[in-house]
């Protein structure tokens, strides 16, 4: 049975990045928790504004993901694909058709914005973990942008993480 997760470093007012995308307010502490979780999940899916984020960082982010399937979520139709554990996609459905192929059944949700918006408006989302940075935006971009939706959420557990980060464990409740 499929299980949709999406984790995301924010601002403990909800902001991922600023708004020229740079994230230099997250803690390092929010990538190793990334990785740890990735650890237990069939796939990570991207959006392409995140992946080129990555792909523009240091090396040793990309080395991190290596061993991990990855699926890059892009309207780009010019796509370079230059590893072997990528996949590239164009829509929500294209990407749930290749986690189908490949039997994915715990699929982690790491960015950005719209693909977030995307997963939780066809209200097929199971769990929300966000990781709280002690950082305050007043601009920035959002957990979510993109066609309104709306749900309700189940607290599972609050953590206090290294880097005074607070991790929050939500389940998305189901109309």
């Amino acid at each position: 049975m499929r299980e949709i997760t999406i984790e995301m470093a924010c601002s403990i007012n909800g902001m991922i990045a600023k708004e020229n995308g740079s994230e230099e307010f997250l803690s390092y502490r929010g990538w190793e928790i990334m990785i740890e979780f990735l650890e237990k999940y069939d796939v990570l899916i991207w959006g392409r504004k995140t992946w080129d984020s990555i792909l523009s960082s240091e090396e040793n982010y990309i080395n991190d993901l290596k061993k991990f399937n990855i699926i890059i979520l892009s309207n780009n139709k010019e796509n370079k694909n230059e590893f072997s554990n990528v996949t590239y996609c164009s829509s929500i459905e294209e990407c749930l058709k290749i986690c189908e192929k490949f039997k994915y059944e715990k699929i982690f949700i790491s960015g950005g914005a719209i693909i977030n918006n995307a997963f939780m408006e066809r209200q097929i989302v199971d769990y929300i973990i966000l990781n709280y940075n002690p950082f305050v935006l007043n601009e920035g971009i959002p957990l979510f942008t993109g066609n309104y939706f709306e749900n309700k959420l189940k607290l599972e557990n609050i953590i206090k993480e290294k880097d005074d980060i607070v991790q929050v464990h939500y389940k998305v409740v189901r109309k």
